[in-house]
This record gives structure tokens, C-alpha cells and sequence, in this order.
């Protein structure tokens, strides 16, 4: 497969989600310019807990900020990725639902549990079900239109599910995110496009990783403010080269993963483990990154580091997005497959009797 060729790409990636990678920072400023339009009742920063509910890619804004602000956070935040809202949810507590199809069955029925708790209720999604009822109800709710996600695929409207849930909690109090941030974050991607994109070859430490990943079982490990960033780059992995891949935490690995490299045997040809090291790291974390990067080599594991330059947190945690999901497209494309399909996912949607927002495919 050449990685260097666009009409060799177009021929597999028929549904363009090239396109939509591309397209991530002006689906940031676009998310941005809605998002900022919904009003917010002043009475929405009069809470003490924090609930955020999303399934698959419509869950990863919660967990760009639960890592991103969560030392910043005065109120405890608890992600939701199931049918049930906590109990103690009450009308104290400010409760975010986002869907992109609008039609997730676990995010349909945390709304419907948090309206009956008279719960401060915010929602995030394309439309259908989720906005309507919001509509109906008066509820906040920014209503994704994902004018620069061609490939119309969910996972790949990312930066208006981030980037939204940033502006809607920014709005109720809950977190500082600014234009300026934007601003910044959105540079930071654009320059790294510059040096990753399909045109840059000799080059480009985005496809020469994804040839390394090739034939691998991925670990990711990563820290802080870098953990929800793994995260999304993890699970665009999975759904778009249709590779098997897992994360984990530095310091917590420290004190198990260790031991669990020695067996089987097929570890030191079967793993890879990619660190998201950041030069915001705290003295300590870098240290256990040197420590825990040689005992990996140590078992023969292949390694590679990504290290993330830019000033802040927000901006190092879309650093690696950008970086990642590329990196997924173009191990897609090694693979030989169209990167937009979830055959599995949709045959167990169908199975289930789960809305899938798109014609049902016959099994």
C-alpha cells in the first residue's frame, strides 16, 4: 500500500474519512462558533456534582476534561457509560448527555433518569431523539451540524463532540476554556498536519509508526492530563484499523503491568507499546516514564514515544489526537481495509435491537 499516494488511498477509504482527519481543527472552530450560542441558565453553576454520559466516540469529551481539569475541578465529576445515573444524582447535580446520532439507548435513558431527578440537564448530539426531547423540554443543547465531517461517520466528529462538551461545561461554570485556547489548540494541530499529512514523505513519523504498529497488539501509556487523549486515540484504533489495542496509567501500571510482561513468550514479538510522554509532566512522572521505558525494552518489547511540546494541557492532549488519529488511518491502509465500516459493531447493534441511525445492513 503506498501511504504516499491519494488516488491508492481513495481507492480503499471510500467513505473519505481522510477528509474528516483533515478536517478535525475546523470542526474545533465550527463546534466552537454553535456551542458559544446556547444559552445557559445562571442557575446551571449552582451544583456540586458533576455527571457525564456518552457511549463509544460520544463519551470521549468526558474524559478529555476528567484528565485535562480534573485537578482544577471544585466539584467531583463521574463519567457515565452505561444505562444508569448514580443514585445520588439530584438537582444539585449538572448532567451532560451526548449522543452524536442522537439515538444511543444508555444516553436516552441517563436523560430520561436525570430528568426525573430534576437534575440540571445538558445535551450534546446531531439530533433525533436526544435533541428533540431536549427541544421539547427546554433543556441547554448544542446541536452538532457536522459540516466538516464528510465521512458522516460519528467517531470522526470528534473535534465537535470534544470541543462542545468543553464550551457547554465551560458555560455552566464547571471548567475555563476560552477562545484563546481554542485558538492555540487549533494552531497546534494545524502545524502538526503540516508535517504528517499524505504529501510528506521521507519524513513523516506518522506513517513510519503506523508500519511499525503493523501486526502488533498495542499498549498505550500515558499520564495526567494525557489520559483522555490516549483514550480517544485508543478507541479510534480499535474502530478504524479494526486493531486490537489497550491503555494504561502511569503511576498505576508501576505497580502490576510490570510483572505481566514476562508471559507468553509471544510478548516480545506480538507487543508495542507506545508512551505519551509530555514535557508538562511532573519531575516524578518523568522518571517513572525513563524507569518504566526500560524495563519494557528489558523484556524485548518494541517501544515508541511520543512526546508533546506545545504550552499546555489542552493543547498537548489534541497534540496527540491529531497525531493519532493519522496514524490509525494510515495502519488502516497498511491493513488493506475502508476505514468507516463497523461490521461488528452494527451486527451487534442489529442483534440487539439498537437504533443505528443508518440503514440496517442485512445479516
Amino acid at each position: 500500500m503506498n501511504l504516499d499516494n491519494r488516488e491508492d488511498i481513495k481507492k480503499l477509504d471510500i467513505s473519505d474519512v481522510l477528509s474528516s482527519i483533515e478536517s478535525l481543527p475546523m470542526q474545533c472552530l465550527h463546534a466552537w462558533e454553535d456551542a458559544s450560542k446556547v444559552v445557559v441558565p445562571e442557575s446551571y453553576k449552582d451544583i456540586n456534582k458533576i455527571v457525564m454520559c456518552g457511549m463509544g466516540g460520544s463519551g470521549l469529551g468526558a474524559r478529555v476534561i476528567e484528565s485535562v481539569y480534573g485537578t482544577e475541578l471544585k466539584q467531583p465529576l463521574v463519567r457515565v457509560n452505561d444505562y444508569h445515573l448514580p443514585r445520588w444524582v439530584d438537582e444539585k447535580t449538572l448532567v451532560i448527555c451526548s449522543s452524536y446520532s442522537g439515538e444511543t439507548e444508555e444516553t436516552i435513558q441517563n436523560l430520561e433518569e436525570a430528568i426525573s431527578k430534576n437534575a440540571k440537564v445538558m445535551s450534546i448530539g446531531s439530533g433525533n431523539s436526544l435533541i428533540n426531547k431536549s427541544e421539547k423540554l427546554g433543556i441547554p443543547f448544542y446541536k452538532i451540524n457536522p459540516l466538516h465531517n464528510p465521512s458522516n461517520q460519528p467517531r470522526m466528529a470528534i473535534g465537535y463532540s470534544i470541543i462542545g462538551q468543553l464550551v457547554m461545561a465551560s458555560k455552566a461554570g464547571v471548567i475555563k476554556f476560552t477562545e484563546e485556547d481554542l485558538s492555540y489548540l487549533v494552531e497546534v494541530m494545524r502545524q502538526g498536519q503540516e508535517k504528517i499529512k499524505v504529501e510528506v514523505v521521507s519524513k513523516n513519523e506518522a506513517k513510519k509508526l503506523a508500519n511499525r504498529m503493523k501486526d502488533k497488539i498495542i499498549s498505550f501509556i500515558s499520564s495526567n492530563h494525557m489520559v483522555g487523549a490516549t483514550h480517544v486515540v485508543n478507541n479510534q484504533l480499535n474502530e478504524n484499523a479494526k486493531t486490537f489495542s489497550t491503555d494504561y496509567i502511569i503511576p498505576e501500571l508501576n505497580h502490576h503491568l510490570l510483572e505481566g510482561l514476562s508471559y507468553p513468550e509471544l510478548n516480545k514479538t506480538a507487543l508495542f507499546s507506545i508512551f505519551v510522554n509530555s514535557n508538562l509532566y511532573s519531575e516524578r512522572i518523568k522518571k517513572r516514564y525513563a524507569l518504566t521505558t526500560d524495563v519494557v525494552k528489558k523484556h524485548d518489547v518494541e517501544v515508541f514515544e511520543f512526546k508533546a511540546k506545545s504550552k499546555n494541557f489542552i493543547s498537548q492532549a489534541f497534540e496527540f489526537i491529531q497525531f493519532g488519529v493519522y496514524v490509525n488511518f494510515y495502519l488502516s491502509m497498511l491493513y488493506k481495509i475502508n476505514p468507516a465500516p463497523l461490521p461488528w459493531v452494527d451486527y451487534f447493534k442489529v442483534k440487539l435491537g439498537q437504533p443505528l441511525g443508518i440503514k440496517k445492513p442485512d445479516f
